[in-house]
C-alpha cells in the first residue's frame, strides 16, 4: 500500500495515462472519420463505387415502361445525392423522363449514338452511370450524371479539417498532461513550503506546532518525522524547564539559608574588632571580615540571578536623569574606593540626558562592575568613570588598570555570576554593553538612548 501511495507511483501513473491517451486519440480520430458529422462537413463527396452500386440497385427495381416506378426510384436517389441529373430512355430509344440538367445527351438514341455516348462518358466530366431498367437490355436504360469532382476519391485523412482535428486532439493531450503534472508538482511544492514554514522557529524558546499529515507518501513520512522531532523537543524542553526551575529554587533556598549564619558571623566579627588583639589577630580579623563580605556579595548575587532568570525581579522603568543617577552611584562608592587606594577619575559630559530605565537595576549593574574592579583589579589602583555621547545614544564607561581577564588568578576578572547578572540587567533595560580586556586593563561600556531626542 505504501508503494502505491508513493509519489513515484503516482507520477508513473500520470505518465502511463498520457501514453494510453495516444491510442485513445487515434481511436477518436477513427470515430471522427466515420461519423456522420465529419461526412457532412466534407460534402459533397460520394465514393464512385457507392454511386454505381446504388444506381444499379435502384434500376433493377424499376418496371419497364412504368414511368411511375422510374420516378419513384429517381425520387429515392434524389434524396441521397446532390447535384445530379437522371434520364430514362425506354426500349424504343425514346427519352421518356429527365430530372435535373443532363449534358452531352444525343438528340436521337440509336446503336451508334448510344455507343458514342458511352465511350465519351468514360473518365469524363460529368461522372456518368448507365444501368438497364429491371436488369434487361431490351427494357431501356437509365442514366445518372453528377460532377466528377463530387465522386473523386478524396482521402479524408489528408483533408485540412482532418489534419486540424488530429492536431487539436494532440494539443489537448499534451495540455492535459502538463496540467496534471503541474497540479501534481504544485501540491508537492505547497506541502514542502508548509513544512519549511513550520521548521522556521521565530523564537528559539518556543516549539512550533505540529503539522497535519495530508497523505501517506514520502512527504507524509517526512512530516511524521518532523512531528516526532517536535515531540522529542517538547519533552526535552519540559525536562530542561523542570531542571532549571529546580536549580533556581535550590539557589534561592541556599541564598536564604546562608544569610542567617552569615549575618551572625558578621556580628561576631564586629564584636571581635572591639577586643584587644595582637597585630596578627587584627590582620586575621580583617581578612575574615573581607571574606565574609565577599561571601555576602556572592549570596546576594545568587539571589538576584535566581530572580532575574525567573522573571521575578521587580522591574519599574521610569524617566530618569542619567547625569544625576551616575553621579549619585559613583558618590556611594567614592569613600570605599579611596580606602582601597584607588585613584578615581570622573569625567561626565552633558547636562540634560534622560532615559527610560529602572534606577535600582541600573545601580545594581554599576555596583557589580565596581565590585568586580575592587576585587580583581586592585593592583592597578585606578578606576575611571566617563559619560559621553551626543544625539540619541550615550555611553558610560568604567575603566581600570588591572591585569585583565587572562592574567588574573583565582576568580577570573569579569567572569562568574557577577557578569551574568550584569548581562541580564542590561538586557532587561534594553541597554547594549560590551567589555574589552587586555594586560593593560579592562573597559566596561554601556550604551543607552537619550529619550529627550
Amino acid at each position: 500500500m505504501r508503494r502505491l501511495n508513493s509519489l513515484t507511483a503516482r507520477y508513473i501513473f500520470i505518465i502511463l495515462m498520457a501514453i494510453v491517451m495516444l491510442p485513445v486519440a487515434m481511436l477518436a480520430s477513427g470515430v471522427l472519420y466515420i461519423s456522420p458529422w465529419y461526412k457532412k462537413q466534407n460534402e459533397p463527396y460520394y465514393p464512385s463505387y457507392e454511386v454505381v452500386d446504388e444506381w444499379h440497385k435502384e434500376s433493377k427495381k424499376m418496371t419497364p415502361d412504368d414511368v411511375q416506378s422510374v420516378k419513384k426510384a429517381f425520387s429515392k436517389v434524389e434524396k441521397s445525392y446532390k447535384y445530379k441529373a437522371m434520364v430514362y430512355v425506354n426500349g424504343n430509344g425514346e427519352t421518356v423522363l429527365k430530372e435535373g440538367a443532363p449534358v452531352n445527351l444525343p438528340t436521337e438514341w440509336n446503336v451508334m449514338t448510344t455507343m458514342d455516348f458511352m465511350k465519351s462518358s468514360i473518365d469524363s466530366d460529368p461522372f456518368t452511370v448507365v444501368s438497364y431498367v429491371g436488369g434487361k437490355k431490351e427494357a431501356g436504360f437509365v442514366i445518372l450524371q453528377m460532377p466528377r469532382s463530387y465522386i473523386t476519391a478524396i482521402n479524408r485523412e489528408e483533408s485540412p479539417l482532418y489534419d486540424f482535428l488530429t492536431f487539436l486532439l494532440a494539443i489537448i493531450i499534451i495540455v492535459l498532461f502538463l496540467l496534471i503534472s503541474w497540479f501534481f508538482f504544485r501540491s508537492i511544492r505547497r506541502r514542502l513550503l508548509r513544512l519549511q514554514d513550520a521548521m522556521e522557529m521565530p523564537n528559539a524558546r518556543n516549539v512550533p506546532p505540529k503539522i497535519q499529515i495530508s497523505r501517506k507518501d514520502e512527504i507524509g513520512a517526512l512530516e511524521q518525522s518532523f512531528n516526532n522531532m517536535l515531540t522529542a523537543l517538547e519533552e526535552s524542553q519540559q525536562n530542561e524547564r523542570e531542571e532549571e526551575s529546580a536549580r533556581r529554587k535550590l539557589i534561592a533556598d541556599l541564598s536564604h539559608d546562608l544569610r542567617t549564619p552569615l549575618t551572625a558571623l558578621k556580628a561576631q566579627i564586629y564584636s571581635l574588632k572591639k577586643e584587644v588583639l595582637s597585630q596578627k589577630g587584627e590582620e586575621t580579623i580583617a581578612l575574615a571580615d573581607e571574606k565574609i563580605h565577599y561571601l555576602g556579595e556572592l549570596i546576594e548575587n545568587l539571589l538576584s540571578y535566581s530572580l532575574l532568570t525567573s522573571n521575578k525581579y521587580p522591574y519599574k522603568p521610569e524617566q530618569t536623569d542619567m547625569v544625576r543617577l551616575v553621579r549619585t552611584t559613583i558618590a556611594c562608592w567614592y569613600d570605599r574606593l579611596e580606602e582601597e587606594g584607588f585613584e578615581v577619575d570622573i569625567e561626565i559630559q552633558g547636562d540634560d540626558i534622560k532615559s527610560n530605565i529602572d534606577v535600582n537595576l541600573f545601580q545594581r549593574m554599576i555596583d557589580n562592575v565596581i565590585q568586580n574592579v575592587i576585587r580583581h583589579a586592585k593592583d592597578g589602583q585606578f578606576i575611571g568613570f566617563y559619560m559621553e555621547g551626543k544625539g540619541e545614544e550615550y555611553k558610560i564607561s568604567v575603566v581600570d588598570h588591572g591585569p585583565g581577564f587572562t592574567n588574573t588568578s583565582g576568580n577570573k576578572h569579569g567572569r562568574g555570576i557577577g557578569m551574568s547578572i550584569i548581562a541580564l540587567m542590561a538586557e532587561a533595560m534594553n541597554i547594549k554593553w560590551k567589555v574589552d580586556s587586555n594586560e593593560n586593563g579592562t573597559t566596561f561600556e554601556f550604551y543607552y538612548k537619550n529619550s529627550l531626542q
